[in-house]
C-alpha cells in the first residue's frame, strides 16, 4: 500500500476522503459509547480513534467472513479504511503525536504476517517483539509522558502485538481566570464543598451557547480553543438524561460546529427567565447606540478543571469490533489452539486553566497460554565433516536453493543464465594454504 504525501493531503487530492474519516470515526464512537460506560459507571475517558485504527490496519490483511465483520465494524470497505489509515498517518492534525507498531515473536515471523506488515502505511513501526520495559518506553515516548506503561503485559508468550498511541498537549488562546466554586455552583450541585476554585470564561461571545438537540433535548455548550488548532467542547444536558445521550449530543454540536451551521444554537429569548439545569437566564435595561428589540449574549461560563485516567477492556463487548481482528491476527501468525486475545486502552485527559492534554495507547495482543517444551527424549546422531586429504572441487552455474521447505533441494538460476548446473570449473584440492588476513582491496 502506498501512502499517501502530506504534500498529497495538503493539495487537495485526498481531502474529500479525509474528511470523511471524521464521519466514520464519529459513528465509531457513537457505536461503542455504551460499551465504554459500562465499564466505568463515573469518570471515564477513551479514544475510539485509537481502536478504529487498528481495526483498519487489520483489515488489509483480512478475509472471508473476519473481513465483512470489520467493514460493518469501521463502517466502511477495508479499501476505503486502509487509503483513510495511510492518508491519516502521512498527514495527521498538526497537534496530534500519532504512532502505530506492530510486534512479531521471531518464531512466528510468518510469510503471511511479513506480506501484511509490507502493506501496511510506511509510517507504522513494524519489528520484533520487545520486552515490557521497551514496550513501556514506546508508551510513554509516543504519549508526550503522559502514559508510562503499555497497557498489556508482554511476555515470552506473546506472539504478536497490534499498538497506537496518541497524544495531545495544548493551550488555549485565551486561558481561564478562577472564580470561588460558590459563585459559578447552583445550590443542587453535587460538586458543592468538593472544590474551592472553578474555571471561568468572562464574554465568551461565539464559544457558548444554548443548542437544543435531538439526543439530549437543550444542553449548555462551551467551546474552549487552543492555539494549536485543538477545540474541547463541553456539553451540559439535564440530569435525567442518559450518559449516552450526551455523548450523541456532543456529536451533534460538533458536526453542526464543522459544518458551521447555527441552525442548533437556541435563542435565550425562547426560554424561560430563571434557572435551568446548566444556566441562569435574567434580564436587565442596558444603553445601546443603535436601538435594538432584542439583545442577548452569554456573559459568563463557569466550569470545572479536571482530570481523568481510565483503563478500558476492549474484548468485554463485541461493538469493539475486536474479535474480528483477532482471528486476522491469529490467522496471519498461525492459529493455535491454546491462543489468548487480549485487548485494552489506557486513556488520560486533563483540562485545566492554561490548555488541554490527553493521550490513549491502546493494544490489540495474541498469546499462547504456554510456550511449547520438549515432551520428551529421544537419541540423535550427530556428524562434524572434516575435508583434511585431498578432495574434488566443482563450481557451477546457479544456486543450490530448498525449493518445497521440506529439504527438497534444486539447482536455480537466472534467466540470463538458462543453464543450471552447468559445470564452470573443477578442482582437484591437494595442497591447504594459509587464509588471506583481509579481503581484497
Amino acid at each position: 500500500m502506498t501512502p499517501m504525501t502530506r504534500e498529497g493531503v495538503q493539495a487537495g487530492s485526498s481531502v474529500g476522503r479525509l474528511t470523511g474519516l471524521t464521519d466514520l470515526i464519529g459513528g465509531y464512537a457513537r457505536r461503542v459509547y455504551p460499551a465504554v460506560l459500562e465499564q466505568h459507571d463515573r469518570a471515564s475517558v477513551a479514544s475510539p480513534l485509537g481502536v478504529w485504527l487498528l481495526l483498519a490496519a487489520c483489515a488489509s490483511g483480512a478475509r472471508g467472513s473476519e473481513l465483512e465483520a470489520l467493514e460493518d465494524a469501521l463502517g466502511c470497505p477495508a479499501a476505503e479504511a486502509g487509503s483513510l489509515l495511510a492518508g491519516f498517518l502521512a498527514a495527521p492534525p498538526p497537534a496530534l503525536r500519532t504512532a502505530i507498531a506492530l510486534w512479531v515473536a521471531a518464531r512466528d515471523a510468518t510469510d503471511a504476517v511479513g506480506e501484511w506488515a509490507r502493506g501496511l502505511p510506511e509510517a507504522v513501526e513494524s519489528g520484533f517483539m520487545p520486552t515490557q520495559a521497551e514496550a513501556d518506553e514506546w508508551a510513554r515516548r509516543s504519549t508526550l509522558g503522559l502514559i508510562r506503561s503499555f497497557p498489556l503485559q508482554i511476555e515470552e508468550t506473546t506472539r504478536v502485538v497490534l499498538a497506537s498511541a496518541l497524544a495531545t498537549r495544548v493551550s488555549w488562546e485565551t486561558p481561564f481566570t478562577v472564580v470561588p466554586a460558590a459563585e459559578g455552583l447552583s445550590s443542587s450541585s453535587p460538586w458543592r464543598g468538593a472544590v474551592q476554585q472553578l474555571l471561568w470564561a468572562s464574554d465568551p461571545r461565539g464559544d457558548a451557547m444554548i443548542a437544543r438537540t435531538q439526543s439530549a433535548g437543550l444542553v449548555a455548550v462551551h467551546c474552549a480553543v487552543a492555539r494549536e488548532d485543538v477545540t474541547v467542547i463541553s456539553v451540559s444536558g439535564d440530569v435525567g438524561v442518559a450518559r449516552s445521550a450526551l455523548f450523541d449530543a456532543l456529536h451533534e454540536v460538533s458536526g453542526a460546529l464543522a459544518a458551521g451551521s447555527p441552525e442548533l444554537a437556541c435563542s435565550l429569548w425562547d426560554l424561560p427567565l430563571g434557572a435551568g439545569h446548566s444556566w441562569e437566564i435574567s434580564e436587565q435595561e442596558v444603553d445601546v447606540y443603535v436601538p435594538e428589540r432584542r439583545l442577548e449574549r452569554i456573559t459568563g461560563v463557569a466550569l470545572p478543571a479536571w482530570s481523568v485516567r481510565a483503563e478500558l477492556d476492549l474484548g468485554a463487548s463485541a461493538a469493539f469490533g475486536v474479535s474480528p481482528a483477532f482471528q486476522t491476527l491469529r490467522r496471519l501468525v498461525g492459529p493455535r489452539p491454546d491462543d489468548q486475545c487480549h485487548a485494552a486502552q489506557t486513556a488520560v485527559a486533563t483540562f485545566g486553566r492554561y490548555g488541554f492534554e490527553a493521550a490513549a495507547v491502546t493494544g490489540l495482543a495474541v498469546a499462547t497460554a504456554a510456550l511449547r517444551r520438549p515432551s520428551g527424549r529421544a537419541t540423535e546422531r550427530r556428524a562434524v565433516l572434516r575435508f583434511d586429504h585431498p578432495y574434488a572441487a566443482l563450481a557451477i552455474a546457479g544456486r543450490v536453493a530448498d525449493v518445497g521447505g521440506g529439504g527438497s533441494r534444486a539447482i536455480l538460476t537466472s534467466e540470463d543464465s538458462p543453464f543450471p548446473g552447468l559445470p564452470l570449473f573443477t578442482a582437484w584440492v591437494a595442497e591447504p594454504v594459509e587464509p588471506e588476513e583481509a579481503p581484497p582491496a
